[in-house]
């Protein structure tokens, strides 16, 4: 990589942005961020808790895992990185 010195050489302001958006730490901000992060982490362990309990082991349900680890992940990304320029704001379909 011949830009590891400025992660940002070459980039146009917006995708500045995007890059931080991406990599930055964003913790809550206040209580009502927190507070949705737990919802979010509950309502998938509640999925998870199901599948273990009513799926058969095997390759499938270690895919299901899997992809609920991912929703997860996406969707506490969803809920800690601040909105692109633009697009929509939380609640909007």
């Amino acid at each position: 990589m011949s830009d590891s010195a400025d992660p940002y050489a070459g980039l146009d302001e917006r995708q500045r942005y995007d890059l931080d958006r991406r990599c930055d730490h964003h913790p809550p901000t206040n209580l009502e961020q927190a507070e949705r992060h737990l919802a979010w982490r509950t309502a998938v362990k509640v999925l998870m808790a199901e599948a273990m309990r009513s799926l058969p082991a095997g390759r499938e349900t270690a895919l299901v895992l899997t992809s609920l680890d991912d929703a997860l992940m996406y969707g506490n990304a969803a809920l800690a990185r601040p909105p692109m320029p633009g697009g929509p704001t939380p609640g909007q379909h």
